[in-house]
């Protein structure tokens, strides 16, 4: 889904990545809510569904959070390739695991400005967090259920091959960071990682009071999306 602003001139742009059994619109629409201020402000923006979730195609039984980057690459190039897009001033924003991928991909992709949302800083923890809340499958080979959805544990085995926290180092344009204070699945060492690694002379993080892992209420959902817009407004500003 691309959100294009009224004017037709070239415009920047923000590409959106889901979390972990996610989808383009996320939590109580966050990301359509989110989207349609940005286009209001002037901005565009893409959110897709990841391989194996949402309406894309393939079942999640075949996610990895390889593929989830490899997909995030292509995703970023083909909204770069929009004639409505500026290409040189497209930013990322990501929840949760797909903050993982954000932040992962900022520096290779050139973005000029990043925003993480209850992002994972240390995907290694996440097999143990899957042990405690999922069950095995019987006869599934390794195999785990989650939420209804079957995890396979080459999935559970890629998350240690990534590390956002070494992509961040290099990444310097501006970082926005936004945390739940009360997030039951990623505690606050994970946006305190982040906010270390990041090499951006420009850099904040911002806990938000009380808030759950998805920010689900209107007073969370809005402090969330009128500090991110402001910050893409302010920082995919035209060269020079």
């Amino acid at each position: 889904m691309i959100h294009r602003p009224a004017r037709r001139a070239r415009v920047p742009g923000v590409v959106f990545f889901h979390g972990f059994t996610g989808d383009r619109m996320e939590s109580h629409w966050l990301f359509v809510k989110c989207a349609r201020a940005l286009a209001s402000e002037g901005l565009a923006s893409l959110r897709f569904d990841f391989y194996g979730s949402g309406e894309s195609d393939g079942s999640f039984r075949e996610v990895t959070l390889s593929g989830e980057l490899a997909d995030a690459r292509a995703a970023v190039a083909f909204f770069r390739r929009q004639p409505s897009v500026d290409p040189r001033r497209v930013a990322l924003l990501g929840l949760s695991m797909g903050g993982t991928i954000a932040a992962t991909l900022a520096a290779s992709c050139r973005a000029r400005a990043l925003v993480l949302w209850a992002a994972l800083a240390h995907p290694a923890e996440l097999r143990d967090l899957a042990e405690r809340t999922t069950r095995l499958i019987p006869g599934g080979k390794g195999a785990r259920e989650y939420g209804a959805h079957e995890v396979s544990p080459r999935f559970l085995d890629n998350l240690e091959k990534i590390d956002p926290l070494q992509a961040l180092r290099r990444f310097k344009a501006p970082t926005l960071i936004i945390h739940p204070e009360k997030d039951e699945l990623l505690p606050l060492h994970h946006p305190e990682s982040l906010f270390r690694a990041a090499a951006a002379a420009c850099k904040e993080k911002v806990i938000v009071p009380g808030a759950d892992h998805t920010f689900n209420s209107l007073a969370w959902e809005r402090e969330l999306i009128e500090r991110s817009v402001s910050w893409f407004t302010t920082h995919l500003q035209p060269p020079g």
